[in-house]
């Protein structure tokens, strides 16, 4: 429950410090152009800082969400057999996830 409560607070911050970056660093018609801006969509994702705190939203969210539905299965029905398979399909989904994303973040950086 600790690293469920601890992914929360990586949610928050990284979620905080990716919009303060955004918000503060450039003009709303910047911030909502698709690739004409200093911090448009894609020049977001090639800047380091913003991708970083894409990468690590991503990966708090997943392990958040995941940890959770992981939870309320467990609780649903109990038993070992039960509760490795719910452990391993969502290890799989949420690692698929984050390593999607990622691919995502990393190709729209080479648009």
């Amino acid at each position: 429950m600790l690293l469920h409560y601890i992914s929360g607070i990586g949610i928050l911050a990284s979620g905080a410090v990716h919009l303060a970056l955004v918000f503060f660093f450039g003009s709303y018609e910047e911030n909502i152009s698709f690739d004409n801006g200093v911090l448009s969509v894609l020049a977001v994702y090639r800047n380091f800082a913003f991708a970083l705190t894409l990468e690590l939203l991503l990966i708090f969210v997943a392990f958040h969400a995941f940890n959770g539905l992981r939870v309320i299965l467990i609780e649903l029905y109990q038993g070992k057999g039960w509760e490795r398979g719910v452990n391993w399909v969502l290890t799989t989904i949420a690692a698929f996830l984050v390593i999607y994303g990622t691919r995502t973040v990393l190709l729209a950086r080479l648009i």
